[in-house]
């Protein structure tokens, strides 16, 4: 692990509200609350709201950062919530993590750094991880929030198609349901705008070794629905109320 690593995004999360309530991300709520749960890997998981909003829903997951500090409030929020023994957190800098088991889900929300990150290779690393019926969600900045580093610098920020490209899927081996850019709001000081994220979202057909041409189902079964341009289905089920509140902005 890199000390420099760890001190930059410990530096930055000890400047963030303690008390605040982090929120998950709508496009989590929207498209995964419907999904049978299982087991989850979040890569860049920060201060636990996506990880901690999986375990309510009955997920039993693992959240992986560089930042000490970020962990420490999630293990805390993961108590406060009820969840505690649903979420295990693993402090790693994801340059050097390696996954240990196989998931139903893997995720990675915005692993946008200034510091050298093999970002490509982290990614597959994690897709390599999903099980065969199982879903790979990987959003990112398209256009930066305005609390960013420089919220004007978007040259190089990889588009959703530009993404899954890098990913390098194999087409026997998965199914993309999303690989484009969507519009979120966002509000800050006290006023509103659209930024969009770059976002892939996709479900492994098979696994590997195990690729087949044969039509597969999204929840990995012959003859399933087919896939939208916007979005994926999974086994569904009726999702308990969350404690923890959808976004409003």
């Amino acid at each position: 692990m890199t000390d420099e690593a760890q001190r930059l995004w410990d530096r930055i999360h000890s400047r963030r509200n303690s008390s605040r309530h982090p929120q998950p991300h709508p496009y989590v709520i929207g498209e995964l609350a419907a999904i049978a749960p299982g087991s989850a890997l979040e890569l860049g998981c920060g201060e636990g709201a996506n990880a901690i909003w999986l375990a309510t829903q009955g997920w039993t997951v693992t959240g992986v950062d560089v930042s000490e500090v970020a962990l420490d409030r999630a293990a805390a929020l993961a108590r406060r919530v009820g969840v505690a023994s649903r979420v295990r957190w693993e402090h790693a800098d994801l340059q050097d993590w390696a996954a240990t088991e196989t998931v139903d889900l893997a995720a990675a929300f915005y692993l946008h750094t200034p510091l050298y990150l093999d970002y490509p290779a982290t990614l597959r690393r994690a897709a390599e991880q999903v099980r065969a019926g199982g879903t790979l969600l990987v959003i990112g900045h398209y256009t930066l929030p305005p609390w960013a580093w420089d919220p004007e610098a978007t040259g190089g920020l990889p588009s959703g198609s530009e993404l899954a490209s890098a990913l390098a899927l194999d087409d026997r081996e998965w199914r993309i349901g999303v690989a484009d850019e969507l519009a979120r709001a966002v509000t800050y000081d006290g006023r509103q705008q659209v930024i969009l994220d770059a976002v892939v979202h996709a479900v492994r057909t098979a696994s590997s070794g195990e690729a087949t041409t044969a039509v597969v189902g999204l929840a990995g079964q012959a003859g399933g629905p087919p896939l939208t341009d916007r979005c994926l289905a999974g086994p569904r089920r009726t999702s308990p109320r969350s404690p923890i509140a959808a976004p409003t902005t």
